[in-house]
């Protein structure tokens, strides 16, 4: 900090501001001299110390206030040498000539002398009197007789009011107006915009005045102005602009709030997600009056996590352990997880989520089929099992199956067929098409149908031969048309119609239990006899059991139906392995597995746990081989999904379960393949024209898909000695405690609420 030293004191004057410590005397400080009564200023009244450490001005002077010389009237004599502030003069006639005025004059504190000169009676031919010397003035001329000239003049900073000139007149008096010197005024100096002034001692010259800008202003310039012989200002008034701190800068990996940088005013960081701050206090910072902030800004660091846990027979996938990143775990072969495996890098730097166990892969029980009987006991990873049938049944299926890293079993689920009734009718060839049957008509077996040149398919394109010894899909059939024909996609119903506008048009929709994945939804003939998009493609939606889902409808047990509602609460995308609960009027609560076959649209539900009423299940689910194995079929609806086939069990009969509606449920409809066939879209396309063909078509049909019971052993019972049982499948989970298959007591009660679908 530059200081100044110190100005000293001024004789006959008092010091504002004054300090008897140099420190005081910083750069840009203005002291001011004021005079003492009787004395006036001569110089600046203001020094402003300076960038340099010097004053900008020399030390004023105090002088004593002078009325000049008050003059002398003809024949008069005046008494008294001092011309200074409060003097007195005396004035008297020579003779015996009389004064007329007064006969005293007091020198007063503004230079001036009190009452007028006085004059003596009588005449004196020749001669005028001594007219006087104005204050802070000067005569030429001493001499008074008749036609003598003086001339007036005044100091630097004082200009003359009155007569320059004066001649002595034969009258003995002068002429012109008696000259008086008065200070020079410089007028208002003005106030700065956003500043003031805080002290002045005039506008007359040598007066000064000093600025100071408001708080949260500054100024380059002086703040000091004087006022000079001139009758002008020295410099210009300063000019006072708002402090600014500058921009702080941005934050790596923060935001900043704030884009004032003015006195007084804040800027706030905050860190991206992510991140934390250090240090956390800095977070707000502020404009201070010296062009500074108060703190520097912070720093934002990145957010890490430690090396996560590690799994037996398991290994870390990822290897960013920053925040928002994720890890999950993978097992080795013939090893699979048990549940969910992702941990995310969160919070100050925390794995979250459940750390997973790397479990010997389990199949569970491939089932027997029914006048079958099930060669094999373990269901674990790599282990075989066979199949054979009954005399005179025959196996249609894999007769071996072996127990797949996914958990699955290869091949295809086993029915024993009675040889009398195997096969499936033939399904006929439309005229002028083609079928092509090189498997047969037998159970499982698939035909296909193509038209010849010049004919188009109308029907299914494909129709498989069921369980219960019928076709799947519509008749087909071969109708002529120009348009050469289009590729013929499987697993499609094909219809066809001319539409005004849009002509010849091929409208396909999907099979029960498949979607449309690819291709178009319609095709039209063109001018150049090509059609329009492209061959559509149909597939098996794959998770359509998709987690929290809820299937209502019934089961028949003893001829009648019994609603039931069955809860998804476990599925994996990429093995299709389902968990889900079953719970019916009596309370009883059963808790199935299976693995979804998207192939087939084929889902077998094994019992591997039932809780509830001992005289309830024992009597009506002590069969060993319950189970729900059905097919998953498209309604006509959005959405629409029906499960049904036949219930595993003594005194069973048949099950069908109808998916609600993702819409109204908790699930987020965009997440799931809800079974949209292309038949909504075609009618879309025909609204306009639905007039012309509501009585010549129809969009859709509907089949029930049926299999033959399959028989199997998938659990295991015991009774407790609270007279409540439990079952469970040892193979399935070794770690399960009783209590944790513990059954529930059936409470009269308790009142239950069932739909009937």
């Amino acid at each position: 900090v530059v200081n100044c030293s110190d100005p000293g004191f001024v004789e006959n004057a008092i010091r504002q501001g004054q300090q008897n410590f140099p420190e005081s005397f910083e750069y840009g400080i203005s002291i001011m001299y004021h005079c003492k009564k009787g004395f006036y200023l001569l110089g600046s009244s203001a020094l402003t110390c300076m960038a340099n450490g010097l004053w900008d001005r020399s030390l004023p002077k105090c002088l004593a206030i002078s009325c000049g010389h008050p003059g002398v009237p003809a024949n008069a004599i005046l008494t008294g040498e001092l011309f200074t502030y409060g003097t007195v003069v005396h004035y008297s006639c020579k003779g015996s000539r009389s004064l007329i005025g007064n006969n005293t004059r007091v020198c007063q504190e503004d230079s001036h002398w009190s009452g007028t000169l006085p004059h003596c009676t009588g005449n004196n031919p020749g001669f005028c009197g001594d007219p006087g010397t104005p204050a802070h003035g000067s005569r030429l001329g001493d001499e008074f007789k008749t036609k003598s000239l003086l001339r007036f003049s005044c100091e630097m900073g004082y200009q003359l009011r009155g007569s320059p000139e004066r001649t002595c007149l034969l009258n003995g008096s002068w002429s012109g107006l008696q000259p008086v010197c008065e200070a020079v005024s410089c007028g208002n100096p003005g106030t700065p915009t956003n500043g003031m002034i805080i002290s002045s001692d005039g506008i007359l010259f040598s007066s000064s005045v000093i600025y100071a800008c408001w708080e949260g202003y500054k100024t380059s310039g002086l703040m000091t102005r004087h006022c000079t012989a001139n009758g002008t200002w020295t410099g210009t008034a300063p000019d006072c602009t708002i402090i600014s701190c500058g921009d702080p800068g941005t934050l790596a990996n923060g935001i900043q709030f704030g884009t004032d940088f003015t006195f007084n005013k804040t800027v706030s960081y905050q860190c991206n997600p992510g991140y934390l701050m250090e240090p956390v206090t800095s977070s707000t910072i502020h404009c201070t009056k010296d062009s500074t902030w108060n703190q520097s800004k912070p720093v934002c660091k990145a957010v890490m996590c430690s090396q996560p846990p590690q799994v037996q027979h398991g290994k870390v996938e990822g290897s960013d352990f920053h925040w928002g990143s994720s890890i999950s775990y993978s097992c080795a072969d013939g090893y699979q997880l048990s549940q969910s495996a992702i941990l995310s890098c969160e919070g100050r730097g925390v794995w979250k989520g459940e750390i997973p166990q790397c479990l010997p892969v389990f199949c569970g029980d491939p089932g027997t089929p029914a006048e079958g009987r099930l060669i094999g006991k373990s269901f674990t990873y790599k282990s075989e099992v066979f199949f054979q049938c009954k005399s005179p049944f025959i196996l249609v299926g894999s007769s071996r199956r072996i127990c797949q890293a996914d958990g699955t079993w290869s091949g295809i689920q086993p029915t024993c067929i009675d040889p009398a009734h195997n096969t499936c009718p033939d399904p006929g060839t439309p005229h002028f098409g083609i079928q092509n049957s090189s498997r047969g008509y037998e159970v499982g077996s698939t035909v296909f149908f193509k038209c010849r040149k010049g004919y188009h398919i109308q029907g299914s394109t494909t129709r498989t031969c069921l369980a219960n010894l019928t076709w799947s899909g519509i008749q087909t059939e071969c109708i002529p048309h120009a348009c050469r024909q289009p590729e013929t996609p499987a697993h499609a119903d094909v219809r066809a119609i001319d539409l005004p506008t849009f002509g010849y048009t091929l409208v396909y929709t999907c099979h029960p239990g498949f979607f449309l994945a690819g291709g178009s939804e319609h095709r039209t003939c063109k001018p150049d006899m090509k059609w329009t998009g492209k061959s559509p493609v149909c597939k098996i939606p794959s998770d359509v059991f998709f987690i929290n889902s809820v299937w209502k409808g019934y089961y028949e047990y003893l001829g009648k139906r019994q609603p039931a509602t069955l809860t998804v609460d476990w599925f994996n995308a990429t093995s299709s392995k389902v968990n889900a609960t079953f719970v019916e009027t009596s309370q009883v609560e059963l808790k199935l597995t299976g693995v979804y076959k998207k192939e087939e649209a084929h889902l077998l539900l094994k019992a591997i746990q039932i809780k509830g009423p001992v005289d309830i299940f024992v009597s009506k689910f002590e069969n060993d081989n319950w189970g729900l194995d059905g097919y998953v079929s498209s309604g006509l609806e959005r959405g629409g999904f029906t499960f049904q086939g036949d219930v595993h069990g003594k005194d069973f009969g048949k099950f069908k379960l109808e998916r609600q509606d993702p819409l109204n449920s908790d699930q987020d409809s965009s997440n799931h393949y809800h079974g949209t066939s292309s038949g909504s879209v075609a009618a879309a396309i025909l609204v306009p024209f639905f007039a012309l063909i509501l009585s010549g078509f129809a969009f859709y049909l509907y089949k029930h898909r049926t299999r033959p019971k399959v028989q199997y052993n998938g659990y295991a019972g015991h009774e407790n000695s609270n007279g409540q049982a439990s079952f469970e499948n040892p193979m399935y989970d070794t770690n399960l405690k009783p209590t944790e298959a513990k059954a529930v007591r059936f409470d009269t009660t308790l009142n239950t609420v069932c739909t009937v679908v």
